[in-house]
């Protein structure tokens, strides 16, 4: 007879790299990852690729940026300044005051994402700005 403790699922092992993280995620996720990471890292080539708090960041001198795939949709958290500048911007988007989350389903924007990049990079090494 087999207890409950023993047939108890083991938690999946946390990614060690975003490579890994995009890795463990559903394809369309995972594609959807690249594609914001390619936007963000075309603004950001400098930095660098961490885990924080076990979501993929670009950290130059200080966090620039955090993403994460969820079930439904890919977020994206700069700075609260940096969602009160765009959020005219943002047309049907979900957005709160430091994350914006883009549709799984849909194909990132780019256009959108590089102006975002732009800002963040410009309020962190222009004028001080750090990510919470």
């Amino acid at each position: 007879m087999i207890s409950d403790q023993d047939s108890a699922s083991t938690p999946a092992l946390k990614p060690e790299s975003v490579e890994a993280y995009i890795a463990s995620k559903p394809p369309n996720a995972q594609q959807r990852l690249r594609e914001l990471r390619s936007y963000l890292k075309a603004t950001t080539p400098e930095a660098q690729d961490l885990l924080k708090w076990g979501k993929p960041a670009l950290v130059d001198d200080g966090i620039l940026f955090v993403y994460a795939a969820a079930k439904n949709h890919i977020s994206l958290h700069p700075t609260p300044s940096v969602v009160a500048q765009i959020h005219d911007q943002l047309g049907s988007l979900e957005y709160s005051e430091n994350t914006i989350k883009f549709p799984i389903n849909e194909p990132i924007p780019e256009g959108l994402v590089t102006t975002i990049a732009e800002l963040r990079v410009f309020e962190k090494n222009s004028l001080g700005i750090k990510w919470r």
